[in-house]
C-alpha cells in the first residue's frame, strides 16, 4: 500500500466526481448519491463558517447514527474544524466534563438516544462551567428531514486548501472502563490512510451495502464504515445505533452485504431466536473487532451466519483503529485463533513488559506498534500521552500477545486485566477458553476480585444457556481438570447479562463492581 497525503475533504470530493449518481449513503427511505453528500456538506460548510466555525474550531457531534452526522462531520472537515465526537450514552456529569476538559466551542446534537432528551440534559449544564461553549445548535428533523436548504452557497475551495493532511481531524474518546475517558487526536492523513487499508483488505467495491449499526462516535464506525464507503464507493446504510431486530430486518429488507462489529453484536444475532425468521443470506463479509472473541464462538459465529468473510482485526482508538487484520483468504480456523498480521506500511514488536526487551516469535509480552496510524496524542493530558508513546514513537498497547512464525498476532489479555494471584499473573482468557467448552455455559467473562491475601481471587462471572442448570462446584471441577489449581476460580456467578458500553464492549469496571456486590451478599 502506497500511503497518500490527502484530506478527508478530498478524498470525499474525488469519489463524487468518480461515481456522482452512485448512491453512497441511506437511511431508513432517504437516498444520497455521492454528489449529493459532497454537495450538501459543502452548503453545511458555509453554513458553519457564517456561524464563526474556523479552521482549528472544537466542534462537538453528539447524536445517534443519522445522515445529518455525516453531512455534519463531513462539514467541518472541509473547513478544517476539529470534530469532537461524543458518547451517545453520556449524561449530564460526563457532558459536562467533555465539553469543558476539550475546549468545545460550538455543539451540534440531535434529540437524544432511546429514552435519554439531549435538550433535557443541556439545559442543565451550568454555563459559567463551560467557558469555551460559544453556541448550540440541534440537529434539527434528522428523523424526517435532510437536514439543509438547496439555496445554501457552497464553502469556497480556498478554505478547504487551507486544510492539511497533518491537521487534527477529530477527537474520538477511550471507552473509559477503567478510568474517565482521554480525548485521542487523530489526523487526516491517519484516518484516510487507514480506511483505504481497511477497504483494500476487505475487497469492498461499488456492489457492496455496509450496514453501519456501530456508533459513529466510534473509531470503528468511522473508518470501516463512513471513510471505507468513500473508498470503494460502497453504500453506506446507516443504523441509528444497534438492535438486533433492528439489524436482521435492514439487513433483509435492504439486501445488505457487510456487516461489522463488536464480537457482542454478532453474539446477540446468534443467539435470537427470532433470527431464524430473517433472511440475511446477502451478508459476504465483515470485520469483527474491538473486543476479544472466544474460537469457539467466532466459528460459531461464521458457521450460523454463513459469513466465511467475517475477518478478525485488532486495534485501538489510538491506533486510527486498525493495527492487524486476517487475510481475505485465511482459513476459518487460522482466523478462530488469531487477529491476523499488521496491516501495511506499520510496524508491531512484542516486548517484555518489566524489562522492555524485544521478545521472539511466539513470546508473550506487551504489543507495541508505530507508524503512520498512530495518534497525535491525547487533548491536553501530556502524561498519559507520554505514558502510550515512548520517544521513538512507539504505542504501548497495554495488550498481551505474541506473533507466530508466520508472523500472525496472537491476544492473550490486557496488563490491566491480568490476574495476580499469589505472585501468578494469571490470563483470563485462558480461562474463558476452557470454560466456553462447557455446554452449558453461553457467554463467560473472568475478572479478578480484589483480595488481602493472595492479591486478587479469580471470578468467573457467566450465563448460562436457556434452560441450562449449573452449580459452582461443577465449574471448578471442570476447570481443575484441564487447567492448574491455582487458576481454579474461587467465585462463579451467574448473571442474565453482562454490563456493556454504547460500543458493545463489556464494561469492566461495571461488571467487576456488580461481582464485588453479588459476593459481598453470599458471603
Amino acid at each position: 500500500m502506497s500511503l497518500v497525503a490527502k484530506t478527508i475533504g478530498t478524498i470525499l470530493r474525488e469519489r463524487a466526481v468518480k461515481t456522482p449518481e452512485l448512491i453512497g449513503m441511506s437511511y431508513r427511505n432517504w437516498r444520497y448519491s455521492w454528489k449529493d453528500i459532497d454537495e450538501i456538506s459543502d452548503q453545511l460548510a458555509a453554513r458553519y463558517w457564517n456561524m464563526g466555525v474556523r479552521k482549528g474550531s472544537h466542534v462537538a457531534i453528539w447524536s445517534v447514527n443519522s445522515p445529518n452526522w455525516v453531512f455534519c462531520f463531513f462539514a467541518l472537515n472541509k473547513i478544517g474544524a476539529i470534530s469532537i465526537l461524543i458518547n451517545t450514552c453520556y449524561k449530564e456529569k460526563e457532558m459536562e466534563e467533555v465539553l469543558r476538559d476539550n475546549d468545545v466551542e460550538f455543539l451540534f446534537y440531535g434529540s437524544g438516544c432511546k429514552n435519554v432528551s439531549y435538550q433535557e440534559i443541556l439545559d442543565k449544564l451550568p454555563e459559567d462551567r463551560l467557558p469555551c461553549l460559544r453556541m448550540r445548535n440541534c440537529l434539527d428533523g434528522h428523523e424526517k428531514d435532510p437536514w439543509y436548504r438547496k439555496e445554501d452557497c457552497p464553502i469556497s475551495m480556498e478554505i478547504q486548501e487551507k486544510v492539511q493532511p497533518d491537521d487534527t481531524a477529530c477527537i474520538l474518546f477511550t471507552s473509559g472502563t477503567t478510568g474517565s475517558p482521554r480525548g485521542v487526536m487523530l489526523s487526516h492523513f491517519s484516518l484516510v490512510n487507514n480506511s483505504a487499508e481497511i477497504a483494500r483488505q476487505m475487497k469492498w467495491n461499488q456492489n457492496d451495502k455496509i450496514c453501519v449499526s456501530v456508533p459513529l462516535f466510534h473509531c470503528f464506525g468511522i473508518t470501516a464504515g463512513i471513510l471505507a464507503s468513500v473508498h470503494s464507493g460502497a453504500e453506506a446504510h446507516l443504523l441509528k445505533y444497534y438492535k438486533t431486530l433492528e439489524v436482521l430486518e435492514q439487513v433483509q429488507e435492504h439486501r445488505c452485504t457487510v456487516l461489522n462489529g463488536v464480537p457482542t453484536m454478532f453474539l446477540a444475532l446468534l443467539r435470537n431466536p427470532a433470527r431464524q425468521q430473517y433472511d440475511i443470506s446477502s451478508l459476504q463479509s465483515g470485520i469483527i473487532a474491538g473486543s476479544p472473541i472466544l474460537p469457539s464462538e467466532y466459528r460459531e459465529i461464521c458457521r450460523e451466519l454463513s459469513m466465511d468473510h467475517l475477518q478478525t482485526s485488532y486495534g485501538q482508538t489510538e491506533s486510527s483503529p486498525c493495527i492487524t487484520i486476517s487475510g481475505y483468504d485465511d482459513s476459518l480456523e487460522r482466523k478462530a485463533v488469531t487477529v491476523g498480521r499488521p496491516i501495511g506500511d506499520i510496524q508491531v514488536q512484542i516486548r517484555d513488559v518489566k524489562t522492555g526487551e524485544c521478545l521472539k516469535e511466539g513470546q508473550r509480552g506487551e504489543i507495541l506498534t508505530r507508524g503512520y496510524h498512530v495518534m497525535q496524542g491525547y487533548y491536553k493530558k501530556p502524561a498519559a500521552t507520554e505514558k502510550a508513546l515512548d520517544s521513538q514513537g512507539w504505542l504501548h498497547t497495554g495488550d498481551i500477545g505474541y506473533l507466530d512464525q508466520d508472523g500472525y498476532l496472537h491476544i492473550t489479555g490486557r496488563i490491566k486485566e491480568l490476574i495476580i494471584r499469589g505472585g501468578e499473573n494469571i490470563s483470563p482468557v485462558e480461562i474463558e477458553s476452557c470454560m466456553i467448552e462447557m455446554p452449558e455455559i453461553a457467554e463467560v467473562k473472568v475478572i479478578g476480585i480484589p483480595a488481602k491475601v493472595l492479591q486478587e481471587e479469580i471470578a468467573a462471572c457467566i450465563i448460562l444457556k436457556e434452560g441450562a442448570v449449573l452449580d459452582e462446584e461443577q465449574v471448578r471441577t471442570y476447570v481443575r481438570s484441564r487447567l492448574s489449581d491455582y487458576k481454579v476460580p474461587k467465585y462463579v456467578l451467574t448473571f442474565q447479562s453482562f454490563p456493556t458500553n454504547a460500543s458493545g464492549k463489556v464494561a469492566f469496571q461495571e461488571l467487576l463492581d456488580q461481582a464485588c456486590t453479588m459476593i459481598k451478599r453470599k458471603h
